[in-house]
């Protein structure tokens, strides 16, 4: 049991870093690219204004492909998902888009994904997740739903990591595919619901830190991101 949650750990760290590193990495990329084509520093309202643009625009969009790529095994480990989507929830607090439509938009990429995850573990991937190092949380993931199905499911979906391990369980494991539709979907509502709403009960605040301390957050993440890369170097 302790190794398994040491490999439950792992993963986390990994989704913690990845999520931080890569919006990091596209504001690093914006910023020298606006510094080699004008010469000067973008300021936090600069930054806030074009993100409220693209959200403006593509807010749905992005935040589809946010909660589809974060619902997805492996790929989830190095995309900001869960940033794309609580940005939508920001950004509705805004008045940029719609926060009904947005739980509603994030709950259909995530389930899509979840459904991919189901179909791969069905079809004989966990194979693959034990081979590169995965099987331990595979194996937990597999436990959990053969003790208590609905409570795997109406807790592991809390994180979206998680609940794509739970995903593939279930398909490895020849799961009703109506019955795992039916759990995926309602926990993937509740959670989505809980945190859209909250981090939008909360929007103002967020709001005031990206149009005026927005560099804070910058080195916060940077911070946080080294020390969780150090830590981990540190235990292998």
């Amino acid at each position: 049991m302790f190794k398994e949650k040491t490999a439950l750990l792992k993963v986390l760290r990994i989704e913690l870093s990845s999520e931080l590193i890569a919006p990091i990495t596209i504001l690093l990329i914006y910023i020298a690219l606006l510094i080699f084509l004008r010469g000067s520093m973008p300021t936090s309202e600069e930054i806030f204004a074009n993100l409220t643009n693209l959200y403006r625009r593509f807010g749905y969009e992005v935040v589809f492909l946010g909660a589809l790529l974060e619902a997805l095994l492996l790929v989830n480990l190095i995309v900001p998902g869960l940033i794309i989507v609580a940005f939508g929830a920001i950004f509705a607090r805004a008045g940029e888009i719609d926060l009904t439509t947005l739980v509603v938009v994030a709950v259909v990429g995530a389930v899509l994904g979840y459904i991919i995850d189901f179909l791969l573990g069905y079809f004989g991937f966990g194979k693959i997740i034990k081979k590169i190092g995965y099987g331990k949380i595979l194996t937990q993931a597999k436990s959990q739903l053969e003790k208590s199905l609905v409570p795997t499911f109406a807790l592991g979906f809390i994180q979206p990591n998680i609940g794509s391990f739970i995903a593939l369980a279930a398909g490895a494991l020849k799961i009703n595919f109506r019955t795992f539709m039916l759990l995926t979907t309602l926990s993937t509502v509740a959670w989505a619901s809980f945190w859209a709403v909250l981090i939008f009960a909360l929007g103002e605040v967020f709001l005031i830190i990206l149009t005026k301390y927005i560099w804070i957050v910058v080195l916060f993440a940077l911070s946080v991101w080294l020390l969780t890369t150090l830590y981990s170097s540190k235990k292998t």
